[in-house]
C-alpha cells in the first residue's frame, strides 16, 4: 500500500463511528412497546439471552460500553494519530452513501426489470420509535455484513483453496460468494417465516421487494468491503430514516 493510499478502516474504527447509532437504539428503547419492537437482528445476535429478562437492556448497554473502550484502545494503539476527525469522515461518508442508496436502488430495479414497488403509507412514528428504527441499522450490519459476510468469506475461500484454486482466484470467488450470499440472507431474513421464529411479524414474499432487498444487501456489502462497518452502518441508518420520514426515491 502506497503512503498516499488511505487504509481501509478497521472494525474497531467502524464500531466507534457507529456508536451514536447504537446509542439511538438504546434511547429509542424507552418508547412504549419497545420490547416488542426490538430489532430482529439484535434479537438474533442475542438469541438465548432472554433468560436475563428485564436486565437485558442494562447488560447490552454495559457490553457496548466495554466494547467501545476496547475499540478506542485498539485504534489508539494501531493508529497513534487517530483523531475524532477520522471518525467524523466515516460518518459523513456513510450519510452521503445513505442519501444515494435510494435512487441507486430505484435505478437498479428499473434496469433489472423488476416489478415496481408501490409507496405504502407508513405509520406515524414518535421520535423514540424513529430513533429505534435508525439504531437498528448497526445491528443488521453487525449480523449480515460482519458475522455472515465474514463467515461466508472464510468458508468459501478455504473450500476454494482446498479444490486447488490459486490464492487470487480463491479470494475473488470468496468475495463474490460472500457479497451475494449475505445479500440473499439479508432479504430472506425479512420474510414472515423467518421473523416469526423471533416472535416478530415479517413481510410476505414479493418478487420485486425481495429483489430490492437483495440489491440493497449487495450495495451495503460493497460499502462494508470498501470503507468498513461504520460507513455501511450509517448508510443503512440514513436509508431507514428516509423510510421513517416517508421520503420516496
Amino acid at each position: 500500500m502506497s503512503p498516499s493510499e488511505p487504509a481501509r478502516p478497521s472494525l474497531s474504527q467502524g464500531f466507534l463511528a457507529a456508536l451514536p447509532l447504537f446509542a439511538a437504539y438504546e434511547v429509542g428503547g424507552f418508547a412504549r412497546g419497545a420490547d416488542r419492537a426490538r430489532a430482529a437482528a439484535e434479537k438474533a445476535l442475542y438469541l438465548g439471552g432472554e433468560f436475563v429478562g428485564e436486565r437485558l437492556p442494562l447488560l447490552r448497554t454495559a457490553a457496548l460500553l466495554v466494547l467501545a473502550a476496547l475499540a478506542w484502545w485498539r485504534v489508539r494503539r494501531a493508529v497513534p494519530d487517530a483523531s475524532p476527525r477520522g471518525l467524523a469522515r466515516l460518518v459523513l461518508t456513510g450519510i452521503l452513501a445513505g442519501v444515494l442508496l435510494g435512487p441507486v436502488l430505484v435505478a437498479l430495479q428499473a434496469w433489472l426489470g423488476a416489478t415496481p414497488l408501490g409507496a405504502a403509507s407508513e405509520p406515524r412514528r414518535t421520535l423514540l420509535a424513529v430513533l429505534r428504527l435508525v439504531g437498528a441499522a448497526p445491528w443488521e450490519e453487525a449480523l449480515f455484513r460482519v458475522a455472515l459476510y465474514g463467515a461466508l468469506f472464510l468458508a468459501v475461500r478455504r473450500v476454494a483453496v482446498f479444490l486447488g484454486l490459486v490464492a487470487r482466484a480463491a479470494q475473488a470467488v470468496a468475495e463474490l460468494a460472500s457479497v451475494l450470499g449475505s445479500a440473499v440472507l439479508f432479504a430472506a431474513f425479512h420474510l414472515d417465516g423467518v421473523q416469526r421464529e423471533l416472535d416478530l411479524l415479517g413481510e410476505p414474499f414479493h418478487r420485486g421487494l425481495f429483489l430490492w432487498r437483495i440489491s440493497a444487501g449487495v450495495l451495503l456489502a460493497a460499502l462494508f468491503r470498501w470503507r468498513g462497518f461504520g460507513v455501511s452502518a450509517w448508510a443503512h441508518a440514513v436509508f431507514n430514516l428516509g423510510i421513517a420520514l416517508g421520503i420516496r426515491a
